[in-house]
């Protein structure tokens, strides 16, 4: 088993210390790139009646938090009456968005894409006659006949916005915890800490209290404590904000009490540098804050292996649990501003890494800025942790520093230090078995592409990149997913040809989620074992005959006991996860069942249950075998 190396934090404050003589803050700056990590915005709650989903709060939130975004970088106001940007981004459009410039990337979530939308809505917001030089510019607007064309609702923007799915290499950059073996068993094990059973009991008498008024209706009394401390949390600031008769009863003191327990729940699974998994010091319980930090640097590199061509504004949308864990390992939640990094952040919060160069060294070449070499670049980070009125991007500094600003070569050396270099080594670390881990962790060098541990799962030099010779990423990951589905195409095949399996669709009237009075069609797996040609009829089946007859009360089904809506954290219920590439396809979830065994009316699409609840006594009313539920938290 390989060692696990990480950036001594000696180095790392040797390598900032360079720093105290650059006091860029007080210059003027040219901005070169911008990298964010976004919150997203208000959501129904995990527990409830109704999955969850972005509200008009939430998308209001994420488009204000767009409009700051717009002020600082792009343009103030707009085309017509306009001011320049605080801290514009040399070169990126004012007006026209153009999606080789600005990189969007989001978990798989819906409330996440969709507020990555309205956010969007706020960077680039519709404009008359406005076009992107490298999108076609107005030539492509202009038809033969001279007439010229607008967009659809007066000129709206059509971002491009990457979602990654479980099965996307790309998730493990922004959600690397989810598909993360060892960072869930530890998750797990955070029932065994000393220090949660403490605040358990001293925390129970005040959950007890809110259970009858405020948690019966959703969560059993017997889950109503601090190991549910988020989705309690999370429950109670949705009804705090859209329930008259809670905001009477749940006065403001205590839904802060509830926030500074569901802050210490989460830190501590999320920003635990004491705890490792595989490896001795992994730091297995911020994994979410290694793959971010490494993604930063990656999109750093590429401005400036392009002189600032692309990744010019490049944003991440996602949830807390890459905040709590950076906030931990740059230095942050041990710092002089503790205080404002101990919470988890509000709806629409941003973390934000800036690269620039001092504009007194900038030069230029017929009226444009040259850019500038490394050793002239520095970066800054700057946090905001909601979308309030009074709440501005401020800068802090990171990893125990002096000075805000950081030459670019130490913040590089530093964020490397903290960050996993490549997907295969998450997967290694985490031992991650996603489907495209095998066919990167061979590609790697990981011997026979199982996370035996056969090389190092650290950060910067101390892990193992991709062999210049080898097979891309990309691809080793497709070719597992094609050997997976032909694994699964024999089976069925061998299923139909031997074992009697057939593929019919049954009328069935919807439930009651039903739209139309007609029938439904939905598509049913029947087997039947005969000694025939095949068929109901066997060998005196005719071409007329039909192959199954059903009653058109047909068969409810019902969806029961999904793992993502369980227990998870606001990221706990992401079906997004994995990739190493700087965009990645939308990906469908594809889920089979088992058919019931007797006609049952559809209640809904999703039913949620409380975190605890056992789904044994539901699955034996279908007539299922109880199974295991794939709990995620």
């Amino acid at each position: 088993m390989a060692a696990h190396f990480t950036l001594p934090k000696s180095l790392l404050l040797a390598l900032l210390a360079a720093t105290a003589a650059t006091p860029a803050m007080a210059l003027d700056i040219t901005v070169w790139s911008a990298v964010a990590f976004i919150m997203y915005g208000e959501r129904t709650p995990l527990v409830g009646p109704t999955s969850p989903e972005l509200t008009p709060l939430g998308a209001q939130q994420m488009f204000s938090q767009g409009t700051a975004f717009r002020n600082r970088y792009v343009l103030q106001g707009t085309a017509n009456a306009s001011s320049a940007a605080d801290f514009p981004v040399y070169g990126l459009e004012s007006n026209a968005l153009d999606t080789n410039q600005v990189t969007v990337l989001s978990t798989g979530d819906s409330y996440v894409a969709a507020g990555a939308l309205a956010f969007m809505q706020g960077l680039y917001p519709p404009q008359t006659h406005d076009y992107a030089y490298d999108n076609g510019g107005r030539s492509a607007a202009v038809l033969a006949n001279g007439a010229l064309v607008n967009f659809p609702l007066d000129g709206y923007q059509y971002p491009l916005v990457t979602t990654a799915s479980l099965q996307d290499p790309a998730s493990s950059w922004i959600q690397g915890n989810l598909a993360c073996t060892l960072y869930q068993q530890s998750a797990i094990d955070y029932h065994n800490n000393n220090e949660a059973a403490a605040l358990y009991n001293g925390t129970l008498g005040l959950y007890q209290s809110l259970w009858p008024t405020l948690f019966q209706t959703v969560f059993s009394e017997t889950n109503t404590n601090f190991y549910f401390a988020y989705e309690l949390y999370d429950y109670a600031a949705y009804m705090y904000n859209h329930d008259p008769q809670v905001a009477n009863a749940l006065n403001a003191s205590l839904l802060e009490d509830l926030r500074i327990f569901a802050s210490a729940q989460q830190r501590d699974l999320n920003a635990n540098l004491t705890v490792s998994g595989k490896y001795t010091g992994d730091m297995i319980r911020a994994v979410t804050g290694r793959m971010l930090a490494q993604q930063v640097v990656n999109f750093f590199r590429g401005n400036i292996l392009n002189s600032g061509a692309n990744n010019k504004l490049s944003l991440m949308f996602g949830s807390f649990e890459p905040f709590l864990a950076f906030f931990a390992l740059s230095g942050l939640l041990g710092g002089d501003d503790f205080a404002v990094f101990e919470y988890l952040p509000g709806n629409g919060g941003a973390m934000v890494f800036e690269l620039y160069s001092l504009s007194a060294n900038d030069s230029t070449v017929a009226n444009n800025t040259v850019y500038p070499g490394p050793s002239d670049l520095f970066v800054r980070f700057l946090y905001v942790p909601d979308t309030d009125a009074d709440s501005t991007l401020t800068s802090y500094d990171i990893f125990n520093s002096t000075q805000v600003n950081i030459p670019y070569s130490a913040f590089a050396s530093a964020m490397q230090g903290i960050g996993f270099d490549s997907v295969a080594v998450w997967c290694d670390t985490c031992d991650g078995v996603s489907v495209f881990c095998p066919g990167m962790l061979e590609n790697a060098g990981y011997g026979d592409g199982c996370s035996s541990g056969s090389g190092s799962s650290g950060g910067g030099s101390g892990g193992l990149r991709s062999q210049s010779g080898g097979m891309a990423p990309a691809v080793a990951g497709v070719i597992g997913a094609l050997v997976t589905l032909a694994v699964v195409g024999l089976a069925i095949l061998a299923a139909m040809l031997l074992g009697g399996l057939r593929f019919f669709f049954a009328g069935g009237r919807r439930g009651s989620h039903g739209g139309n009075n007609g029938t439904d069609k939905s598509g049913i797996f029947k087997k039947r074992f005969s000694f025939g040609s095949g068929g109901f009829k066997g060998g005196e089946r005719k071409m007329a005959d039909a192959d199954v007859a059903v009653s058109k009360t047909g068969v409810g089904h019902e969806r029961v006991g999904s793992w993502e809506l369980r227990n998870g954290s606001s990221a706990g219920n992401n079906t997004a996860a994995a990739t190493s590439g700087t965009s990645a396809a939308d990906a469908t979830d594809v889920e089979s069942g088992e058919p019931a065994t007797r006609t049952e009316r559809v209640r809904s699409t999703i039913v949620n249950h409380d975190p605890g609840e056992d789904d044994d006594a539901i699955m034996a009313d279908l007539g299922l075998n109880p199974v295991d539920p794939r709990e995620h938290i």
